[in-house]
């Protein structure tokens, strides 16, 4: 994922901070992504996101509430293939512990 994707003109430094953190999170292989860092990273985001609205005012914040809505999105689509994906997993796990007790 790259990390222009989650940063607009209005990102403060901080929430791009946060960002990269959570782009180097997911860049990793599909092996290695670690879903409670994922969790802890897009939580500590939305907050950063909440105190950044709190500080603007007017047409700013209408603007940038509408950036952040895109990304959102992008982050809901990329957290629910992540889900698909362990889903998907538990059911080849389960399935191959079925075989295994099969041949026993």
């Amino acid at each position: 994922m790259n990390d222009p994707i989650l940063n607009h003109e209005f990102s403060p430094p901080f929430l791009q901070a946060v960002n990269a953190a959570l782009t180097a999170c997911l860049s990793a292989e599909n092996d290695t992504i670690s879903t409670e860092r994922f969790r802890n990273l897009s939580l500590l985001r939305h907050k950063v996101v909440i105190r950044a609205l709190a500080r603007l005012k007017g047409n700013d914040r209408a603007v940038f509430a509408s950036k952040e809505i895109i990304i959102n999105q992008k982050l809901e689509e990329l957290a629910r293939g992540l889900l698909e994906n362990a889903k998907q997993e538990a059911v080849n796990f389960s399935r191959g512990r079925t075989a295994v007790k099969k041949y026993k």
